[in-house]
């Protein structure tokens, strides 16, 4: 079955066994349907060759909107949380074919509470099905995507606007990125810029009624962490071997409010791939000292909960070999399983390149 084909079946059970688990639901949920017009980013001059044409989009999202039972609900304005199937043209199917992802989103209001008009922003995280990605025999100009199964991201602004108590005009722009974090090479990437334009109809109770409380004005603090991560790799030529990846992290953040913090930290990684760059520049006297590298970062979290999502901007002060220049950066997402514990799952980038998904878990003081 296409890859696009079994996302619109699981939507169609997963919609359908919502409205068929009560007559007139309880509670409200809307149903919406968009379409995107677009382009491929050229981060790098040797893919605009794949760049063959503008992109186009079709999404089917399924969303309900919090009512501030719980207080981040509150925090946050009352957000709608939502998952999401899309099918992307990519205007070259012989090179890289299409893109179908499914993924998880939250609509996070930034003005103020209004029955007519909103104007959000949107933050997805899931995975995207690649059609025709690189193989060495069939489609060796791939260079921007080296395996069928990636990760996806999006984050647009979206302006909606209610036409009665049913219907719902949707417009906005957005940036999404399909890669596979150098799991397997080519892992260039794909970054897509789109328009989008669509309607959606609330189903279930029209008039949503909102919960306000009294809450506390966060006291501000510093949290101290550790965060142990590792990730695999693989160095071009594609079909070669995986290697290791492992990192220390010491963060100093401190709360602003409920939604922000910000801070700096230190950080220290090693990776086996880099002693096999050594071994390819026939340098086979090496020592840890040569494949370790120090850096110091600057970080700001979007916080929503457990839930937080890094930015991170970091500069190597400690790397003898400068494999992947002087910068890194970092995204992903963080999650509070307690008051201490951290789960992560996050993206270590050099510029426009990632470099590997690092997986881990971390103790905040």
């Amino acid at each position: 079955m296409h890859p696009l084909r079994r996302i619109l079946c699981v939507l169609f059970l997963f919609l359908s066994a919502s409205l068929s688990a009560q007559d007139e639901p309880q509670h409200d949920f809307i149903i919406s349907a968009q379409g995107h017009a677009g382009y491929i980013l050229g981060q790098h001059n040797y893919i605009n060759y794949l760049i063959k044409g503008h992109i186009y989009a079709g999404e089917i999202n399924y969303m309900f909107r919090t009512n501030g039972k719980k207080q981040w609900q509150q925090i946050h304005n009352y957000p709608e949380i939502g998952i999401c199937g899309v099918h992307i043209y990519l205007a070259n199917n012989e090179q890289l074919g299409t893109v179908e992802a499914l993924y998880p989103y939250t609509n996070i209001r930034l003005n103020k509470q209004s029955k007519k008009l909103a104007t959000n922003l949107r933050l997805g995280f899931g995975l995207a099905y690649v059609t025709n990605p690189f193989n060495r025999v069939e489609n060796h100009k791939n260079n921007v995507i080296g395996t069928n199964w990636n990760g996806f991201v999006n984050l647009r602004y979206n302006i909606t606007r209610m036409i009665g108590k049913s219907w719902r005009v949707d417009a906005g722009v957005g940036l999404s990125h399909a890669s596979n974090g150098a799991i397997k090479t080519p892992n260039l990437g794909l970054n897509m810029c789109t328009i989008n334009l669509g309607a959606g109809y609330v189903f279930g109770n029209k008039d949503i009624v909102l919960k306000h409380d009294t809450i506390a004005k966060l006291k501000r603090q510093w949290h101290p962490s550790v965060i142990l991560v590792a990730g695999i790799k693989e160095l071009m030529p594609p079909g070669g071997n995986k290697y290791m990846a492992y990192g220390m992290q010491v963060n100093f953040n401190r709360t602003l409010n409920y939604k922000n913090k910000i801070g700096g930290g230190v950080e220290a990684s090693y990776t086996t791939a880099t002693a096999k760059h050594l071994e390819n520049d026939s340098i086979f006297n090496y020592t840890a000292a040569d494949i370790l590298r120090l850096g110091i970062k600057f970080n700001y979290a979007f916080i929503m909960h457990r839930i937080s999502v890094p930015v991170e901007f970091g500069v190597y002060v400690y790397d003898k070999r400068n494999i992947d220049g002087l910068f890194f950066h970092r995204v992903g997402l963080r999650y509070m399983i307690n008051k201490h514990l951290i789960a992560n799952l996050t993206l270590i980038t050099h510029w426009a390149v990632a470099d590997y998904f690092e997986w881990g878990l971390g103790y905040q003081f």
